[in-house]
């Protein structure tokens, strides 16, 4: 699709944008080209392509929170705690490469010490046990991680729920977009993806959110309780380092207990003030609309204002 038509196309349009990599830069892109596209709703669940700053919150949550629950011991999370010191200062060296690197380690302890406790499931170990550090060699780091990562997808999904939302994905929503090329298709994890973007992976963002915040952009932010990777501990604590001028209000605002239907079992809590809102998901890893299908239906249908919802 040629520039001129996307600009005519996203006019007074109302979009939703899911977040990762390609997220960020869609924000950019439309605000720079499109500025009068009628609202942008972000959804931002501070996964593993987040802030450094953002970034390091998790770190820093990983092993007192395996610890706590009896996952790791005092070596582990010495180990753990020497490894996110050093991405701290190769974050204040403007060292992201590195930092990419150490992160990688870091996850590589976390496996070791816990037994291969899954990261997107603190609940349950990863299903294939990689050989520790000391036995893979660091061009293998991120191979590593996206194999991680891929097993999860596989066996949380599964392969034929795979292929359907692959079908969906490249026949029905690509043609109701009408602005993906067609010689893209999606595809579930990409490893070349990953490998171009880690200069990027580890730099801060947390001003960008600020500057979406202060812009009236609706930012939501979701975090499943069972998920290691992005720690429900660790997006507490890098929403805390916004400078946004609602962040008290926002903070000393109670939460309001979800639930499903009829049904009255606690599903979750939300938060909100003006246009920043905060989702905590029960039972829920990673994937939140695979373990609380109903919470991210009804979480969707409000932040798009969907008259279903």
């Amino acid at each position: 699709m040629e520039s001129k038509s996307v600009k005519r196309y996203l006019i007074v349009k109302t979009i939703l944008v899911t977040g990762g990599f390609l997220g960020k830069i869609f924000v950019e892109k439309i605000l720079r080209v499109q500025p009068n596209v009628k609202k942008l709703y972000l959804l931002l669940r501070a996964k593993d392509c987040e802030s450094a700053n953002q970034r390091f919150n998790y770190e820093l949550s990983w092993a007192p929170l395996l610890k706590d629950l009896s996952r790791i011991d005092d070596n582990g999370l010495q180990k753990s705690n020497i490894l996110a010191e050093k991405i701290k200062q190769q974050l204040e060296a403007g060292e992201f490469l590195n930092a990419f690197d150490t992160w990688n380690q870091t996850e590589a302890v976390i496996s070791n010490s816990s037994n291969y406790v899954n990261f997107y499931d603190f609940t349950e170990d990863n299903g294939s046990h990689i050989n520790t550090m000391s036995t893979t060699k660091k061009r293998l780091f991120n191979e590593i991680s996206m194999r991680r990562y891929s097993n999860y997808i596989t066996s949380t999904v599964g392969n034929d729920d795979m292929k359907i939302l692959y079908t969906l994905l490249n026949g029905a929503i690509k043609e109701k977009l009408k602005i993906i090329p067609r010689n893209l298709t999606w595809q579930p994890v990409l490893q070349y993806v990953l490998e171009n973007f880690k200069g990027d992976f580890m730099k801060p963002r947390i001003s960008e959110v600020d500057e979406l915040l202060a812009l009236g952009v609706n930012v939501t932010i979701y975090n499943g309780q069972v998920d290691l990777i992005c720690s429900t501990k660790g997006t507490e604590a890098w929403v805390k380092k916004l400078k946004w001028s609602g962040l008290q209000n926002f903070l000393s605002q109670d939460r309001t207990p979800l639930y499903c239907g009829s049904e009255r079992k606690t599903k979750g809590f939300f938060k909100s003030y003006e246009n920043l809102s905060f989702y905590w998901i029960l039972d829920a890893g990673h994937n939140v609309p695979i373990y609380q299908p109903c919470i991210a239906l009804n979480m969707v249908g409000a932040i798009t204002q969907s008259p279903a919802a």
